[in-house]
């Protein structure tokens, strides 16, 4: 069976049919998520590297429709659930990490009159440069974009033994300006 995700399909036609996917994929669909995640693996050492993270599903729902009476502006709207394996910014361990991102979407051609998005709301605008689309891609930037900056456990305490160790020599330090302002405060008399 053929993956509808690879296929460069026309956002009008999709969008004349109210066409509606519902699809499981993995994240080894998605070759900038591949590249993004192994980039992030690559910082800790080959026996803690998680093995088969290219297999974790990916749940896709997208409804075509079109956002004018005109209907000459398709519009997608869905959502992307996976659970992304990630390093641990704060304990430097390998976890899940649930990600979901809401789409709604506009799709116009490059050069098509800008006033007709005016009335879609919080819609994003994407200009395609072709007439075609590839789902694949519209679905991966939306997980992409979802990612934080720097991902963590949801607490501190799920975090491996680095975290609480650098927690306990923080609480240790001393800090020589911790009561500079009450000093300062006290000597204004």
């Amino acid at each position: 069976m053929a993956n509808p995700l690879l296929d460069d399909v026309l956002p009008a036609e999709l969008a004349e049919r109210s066409q509606f996917f519902e699809i499981k994929g993995e994240v080894g669909d998605f070759a900038r998520l591949v590249e993004i995640v192994e980039k992030d693996l690559a910082t800790i050492g080959g026996s803690d590297r998680p093995r088969k993270w290219r297999q974790t599903p990916v749940a896709i729902r997208l409804a075509f429709a079109w956002a004018d009476k005109e209907r000459a502006l398709p519009r997608v709207t869905g959502r992307v659930s996976a659970r992304l394996t990630t390093v641990c910014q704060r304990c430097l361990e390998a976890f899940e990490l649930p990600i979901t991102a809401d789409i709604d979407v506009l799709l116009r051609s490059v050069g098509s009159e800008s006033q007709r998005h005016a009335a879609a709301g919080d819609a994003e605008t994407w200009e395609l440069e072709k007439e075609k689309l590839r789902l694949v891609d519209l679905v991966e930037e939306s997980l992409v974009m979802a990612m934080p900056l720097a991902p963590m456990h949801e607490t501190k305490g799920r975090c491996g033994p680095l975290a609480r160790d650098m927690e306990e020599i923080e609480e240790s330090m001393a800090r020589p300006f911790a009561n500079l302002r009450s000093q300062m405060d006290g000597n204004e008399d």
